[in-house]
């Protein structure tokens, strides 16, 4: 007869007098109770053990087998989310992201891009879209999204429409589809917004505040001369996004630390009078932490908020929505703890971010840092275009690393049981190795996995219940962690 093991992915959450047991690999739920309960939870929801067919009902053994919750014995579960990671990185669908400019005309505190006069020039479109179509020949996508990003990507509007036209064109001609996001801080765009929204092919616009007019204009202050008659940047923005909502989903991204706390829910306050949430296109809040996003913002340490203050915060925007108001979770963007079947663009094969300076770059939130390129956005003059996997390396490239890069053949990823919903998080940090980042990110998991479970199958889940580091780090029966050697 064969042999089972209880998966190391298994989860027990409990719900008043029951568990729901949660399987991170599989992303599925079983809802538990009775008088055996107890014992059943404490013989599959905890380090991998052998466990006796004949302790279950047949029909409930089935469901574990069906839910990955029970595994035949030798079955490499970390080797499987390794397949599905690299095919992930070859299958996320092509996103293209294109920095038409580095310079702003708002200088934010935080800001960890350093501006400059780099912009795009609408001569170097060809060799832009040539790029775009021999990465999605290549790669056999069927589409494209084009993400515009900055500085402010509207300052070089020349370079944005030409490059659109063109990209819409070549996926024409492909027959394959567009369509395009754009991240903005919302005071230069053009007057007719909905007919610029319709011309691009816009589908999300992202637009950020700081707080409440006074907190969001005192950060966001006009770089000298770009101030158009003593405006407030505040208010050009809710101008913005009063249009926006009328012809695309906006994503309000409200950036928090320290000292503007207090706005948040006064913000969600004054979106909701503004009639934001229920237009045409409703909007979605979105809560960030201001955080060091870069070595170079690393000054940002004294001013962020603990990840337990944002955690609070979080959970009063939560209640503050009361379902009528969409929040996002970048976590989770499908709001349930799904194991990961794609990747962020930085890992996907068939993407690159195209810097100002006409570099490449695998993370957006490299541009500009020269250094960290991976290339340069090839050319016609020197005969045959060469594009990415022809690019030879050119010094401080980190373009070999980003092609190593696999969360489970890290040390501690390989052993996280988070691992499946996770895939370690974010690469650049890792890259970076921003070990205060890496550990928020499990204690994340700890405290919210429960939450999003729940949630997830209409539950609640008791609030001060998380998850702890014996839960995230299994122990094989001799004691060991579980490390699975690479």
């Amino acid at each position: 007869m064969s042999t089972f093991v209880s998966s190391r992915y298994n989860f027990a959450i409990p719900i008043d007098a029951e568990f729901l047991l949660y399987n991170s690999s599989s992303g599925s739920v079983i809802g538990l109770s009775g008088p055996d309960c107890a014992s059943l939870i404490s013989e599959i929801a905890n380090s991998p053990k052998p466990v006796s067919v004949d302790a279950f009902e047949p029909e409930l053994f089935k469901q574990l087998i069906a839910g990955s919750f029970l595994v035949m014995q030798g079955v490499d579960e970390v080797a499987a989310i390794r397949e599905r990671f690299q095919s992930a990185r070859t299958h996320t669908p092509a996103v293209l992201t294109i920095t038409t400019t580095m310079d702003c005309n708002l200088g934010c505190y935080y800001c960890y891009e350093e501006r400059s006069g780099d912009q795009l020039a609408v001569s170097g479109v060809p060799e832009v879209v040539e790029m775009a179509r021999r990465l999605l020949v290549k790669g056999g996508k069927d589409s494209l999204h084009v993400d515009w990003y900055g500085g402010e990507p509207l300052m070089n509007l020349p370079f944005l429409d030409a490059a659109s036209l063109a990209l819409q064109d070549l996926c024409s001609t492909l027959k394959i589809a567009y369509s395009a996001s754009v991240i903005s801080n919302g005071t230069k765009w053009p007057k007719d917004v909905r007919l610029f929204v319709r011309r691009h092919k816009i589908r999300q616009v992202q637009i950020s505040f700081d707080g409440m007019r006074e907190n969001h204009d005192k950060r966001r202050r006009y770089h000298k001369g770009y101030a158009t008659g003593g405006s407030s940047s505040f208010d050009k923005a809710v101008e913005l996004v009063s249009v926006l909502v009328t012809a695309v989903r906006v994503d309000l991204r409200f950036n928090i630390d320290r000292g503007n706390r207090d706005d948040v829910l006064p913000f969600m306050r004054f979106a909701r009078s503004k009639g934001w949430f229920d237009s045409n296109y409703d909007a979605v809040f979105q809560p960030a932490r201001l955080a060091a996003y870069t070595e170079r913002s690393g000054f940002m340490r004294n001013t962020e908020l603990s990840l337990d203050e944002y955690e609070e915060i979080r959970r009063m925007v939560r209640e503050e929505s009361e379902s009528a108001i969409a929040v996002a979770e970048a976590e989770v963007p499908d709001k349930f703890p799904y194991p990961r079947s794609s990747v962020c663009a930085a890992l996907a094969k068939s993407s690159v971010v195209v810097g100002a300076d006409s570099k490449l770059y695998r993370c957006g939130l490299q541009v500009g840092e020269r250094a960290r390129a991976v290339g340069d956005v090839p050319t016609f003059q020197s005969g045959p275009l060469q594009i990415l996997n022809n690019l030879e390396m050119q010094a401080g490239s980190d373009l070999e690393w980003w092609d190593r890069f696999d969360p489970t053949s890290l040390s501690s990823c390989s052993r996280c049981s988070f691992l499946p919903v996770c895939w370690g998080g974010c690469p650049k940090k890792h890259l970076e190795q921003d070990t205060h980042a890496l550990l928020e990110q499990g204690q994340y998991w700890r405290r919210n996995l429960p939450r999003l479970v729940a949630e997830g199958v209409g539950r609640t889940c008791q609030p001060e219940f998380s998850f702890g580091e014996s839960d995230q780090f299994r122990m094989t029966q001799s004691g060991d962690l579980l490390v699975k050697a690479i």
